[in-house]
């Protein structure tokens, strides 16, 4: 998904929505200051995303940027 897919979904919920993520076992309220924009790895085939610690010789070490939203 792209920030613009990401927005025009967006458009289309509840515009008076909290946004809250899961946190463990619990949840908690996003707030700005928990986005980030992060160089990892280009997805796999499957849509998994290595982080940059994690990419390993018989993986593809190419990289892009991802907005990132927080999570577990």
């Amino acid at each position: 998904m792209t920030v613009a897919e990401f927005i025009e979904y967006l458009k289309k919920q509840p515009q008076d929505l909290m946004v809250a993520y899961c946190l463990y076992s619990e949840y908690c309220l996003m707030d700005t200051d928990k986005i980030e924009i992060k160089e990892l790895a280009v997805p796999r085939e499957d849509g998994w995303v290595h982080s940059l610690w994690s990419i390993r010789e018989d993986i593809n070490q190419e990289t892009t940027q991802y907005l990132v939203l927080p999570g577990n």
